[in-house]
C-alpha cells in the first residue's frame, strides 16, 4: 500500500459504495466473519492507475485468488479479470452468448 497515494482510503471507500458495498465477482456484501471482507484492487497492478475502471472491488477471498492466478500466468487475462472486464465494457461475454 505504500505506492498509493495519500487518499486512498476515501478512493477506496468511493468505489465500495459505488459497488453497493458488494464483491464485483461473486457479490457477496462485507463480512469480515466468513473471510468476504471488502478490498479495492488495481486490475493492472499499477499502484498509480486509480481511474474507476481499474479499480475493482473485491471481497478477501476473490482478490486472493486473482493473485494468486495472476502470480501463476502472467502471460493470460485470468477469467476472474475477464468477467470484471467485459462487464465493465458492457461486452458479451463468449461462455453466456447464445449459440448460433
Amino acid at each position: 500500500m505504500n505506492d498509493c497515494p495519500p487518499n486512498w482510503k476515501e478512493i477506496a471507500d468511493r468505489r465500495k459504495a459505488e459497488e453497493g458495498y458488494r464483491c464485483e465477482r461473486c457479490r457477496h456484501s462485507n463480512r469480515p466473519s466468513t473471510g468476504h471482507t471488502l478490498t479495492v484492487h488495481h486490475l493492472d497492478d499499477g499502484k498509480s492507475n486509480n481511474t474507476d475502471e481499474n479499480l475493482a472491488v473485491l471481497c478477501q477471498r476473490c482478490h486472493l485468488r486473482i493473485q494468486r492466478i495472476r502470480k501463476w500466468d502472467q502471460l493470460v487475462m485470468p477469467w476472474a479479470f475477464r468477467e470484471i472486464w467485459l462487464k465493465r465494457h458492457r461486452l458479451p461475454c463468449a461462455l453466456h452468448s447464445p449459440k448460433n
